[in-house]
């Protein structure tokens, strides 16, 4: 069995991953930690947690914890990764891995170090809805790949309850990261690594510290993405469309959608239900990995590459007339 500890029980961990971590075979929760106790106790009551914790190294050095998931903001991910890992537990991260690409290399090399396996939850990769769209990209429904078109709008008055997100000295950056990072590590595992950035990064509403604006163009070795994010319009719309040689395919990312094929006039659905919680068959993945040795779901060399993505992205970029 897995035994797992929660560091962080914000909102994802209600959902999305505390329950698929207790539901997913050969697996359990049997502690959790948040600084305030009567908060740690309560997620503790509702979730069937035996302990609860104040302290993360209270959590850590708990032997009877043997896997810790954590789910803090990203400001703290590389400083709790590296602390569980010399405690001798392998660790489920959130995304983005961390705040920077050293941040992510130290985490790597604590990784290498202790012989503990190290995981970025990128649920995304295992979700079967996502598995047919990948599968629709790849075994030529469509035809060659050419290029994928990102779009991401939503309302500036549509803010996050968690007022971190919107700020860069936590989150690495505003909602394009805390979501689109997700986007970005698809793109690597379907298309592989990223050999050409550049991108447009603005605070044009304001509203909050972090940019509300990224449009970036991707160059992959067979295909070229370009996003629009705009996070002060007017309207709400999300989708992911891939075009190929003979059609296109689409969907949405951040809420459950069909799959839309369009080849030769004709279109072609497919309804992909999501799970109830959509980290269970990341986590399944995570579990046999780490008792039964199979492949690791997300590699950390594979996590990184996406923080390095977006610190490319970020970078400054003028023009000289």
């Amino acid at each position: 069995m897995i035994r797992w500890g929660i560091l962080g029980c914000g909102s994802v961990t209600e959902v999305k991953s505390g329950p698929a971590l207790q539901k997913a075979r050969r697996s359990s929760v049997i502690a959790c930690m948040r600084r305030e106790a009567s908060k740690a106790q309560d997620y503790a009551n509702r979730h069937n947690i035996p302990k609860a914790y104040t302290d993360a190294d209270a959590l850590l050095n708990d032997p009877d914890v043997n896997a810790i998931y954590i789910a803090t903001p990203p400001d703290s991910h590389a400083e709790l990764t590296i602390r569980a890992m010399h405690a001798g537990k392998p660790v489920l991260v959130e995304k983005p891995m961390a705040l920077s690409t050293t941040e992510c290399d130290a985490m790597i090399e604590a990784s290498l170090f202790t012989g503990q396996p190290l995981i970025t939850a990128y649920y995304r990769r295992a979700l079967p809805r996502f598995e047919k769209f990948r599968q629709i990209i790849t075994d030529g429904t469509i035809g060659e790949p050419r290029s994928v078109l990102i779009k991401h709008l939503d309302r500036n008055d549509n803010l996050p309850a968690c007022s971190w997100k919107t700020d860069p000295q936590i989150g690495g950056g505003g909602l394009f990261v805390d979501m689109q990072s997700h986007t970005l590590d698809w793109l690597d595992y379907v298309f592989g690594p990223a050999r050409q950035v550049t991108g447009i990064v603005r605070n044009q509403s304001e509203v909050y510290p972090a940019e509300d604006f990224v449009s970036y163009t991707i160059g992959y070795d067979t295909v070229v993405a370009t996003s629009v994010c705009v996070y002060s319009a007017g309207q709400k719309e999300e989708n992911v469309t891939v075009f190929g040689s003979k059609g296109s395919a689409r969907m949405s990312f951040f809420s459950p959608s069909p799959i839309v094929v369009s080849q030769g006039g004709m279109r072609t659905v497919y309804d992909v239900k999501d799970p109830n919680h959509v980290h269970q068959p990341f986590i399944e993945q995570t579990i046999a990995h780490l008792l039964e040795g199979g492949p690791n779901p997300l590699p950390p060399e594979a996590a990184r590459r996406t923080n390095a993505v977006i610190e490319d992205l970020y970078q400054p970029m003028t023009l000289t007339l």
